[in-house]
């Protein structure tokens, strides 16, 4: 260190180094710091991304944010069932149906993160058609990040 401030002292003339400081410190406070990532935000992000797929009549982007497993779970009034199959089957429609699926939005009622790679999201969702809300109600979901992408492991609609 002492060997940088003496060579510092021989190649920069004394009327010069404070201007020398103000560049180097400017250099440094300008330097974009590396934000960490928001699971909240990407999670919001993910099911943005499933309500354009479900408005856009895709089911298979509507269906990617769900865990691709076995053990995917989801909970409804008649009960309990498992598997991405399942859910991906529930969506799928034939061309004629996706014209009356009606445009899909939701409303953020409560959100917790978890863990790093776990958030438990709230929401009250509600598809509507030629004016009319035809199908709603809330939704609780648990989002987990599986191999670097937010996934649906588990949700429960009423």
């Amino acid at each position: 260190m002492h060997e940088v401030v003496i060579h510092m002292k021989q190649l920069i003339p004394i009327s010069s180094r404070p201007i020398f400081i103000l560049v180097v410190l400017l250099a440094v406070s300008s330097t974009p710091a590396q934000t960490k990532p928001d699971p909240i935000a990407e999670v919001k992000a993910a099911l943005d991304a499933q309500v354009a797929g479900w408005n856009a009549g895709a089911p298979d982007k509507a269906t990617s944010v769900y865990y691709d497993s076995p053990e995917m779970l989801w909970v409804n009034r008649t009960g309990i069932r498992k598997g991405y199959d399942l859910i991906r089957a529930s969506y799928q429609r034939t061309p004629a149906e996706r014209s009356r699926m009606g445009a899909y939005s939701y409303e953020p009622l409560h959100v917790d993160r978890l863990s790093r790679d776990c958030v438990f999201f709230v929401i009250r969702w509600k598809i509507e058609s030629n004016g009319r809300t035809t199908m709603g109600g809330v939704t609780s979901m648990v989002w987990k990040r599986i191999n670097k992408k937010w996934v649906i492991a588990a949700e429960h609609a009423s």
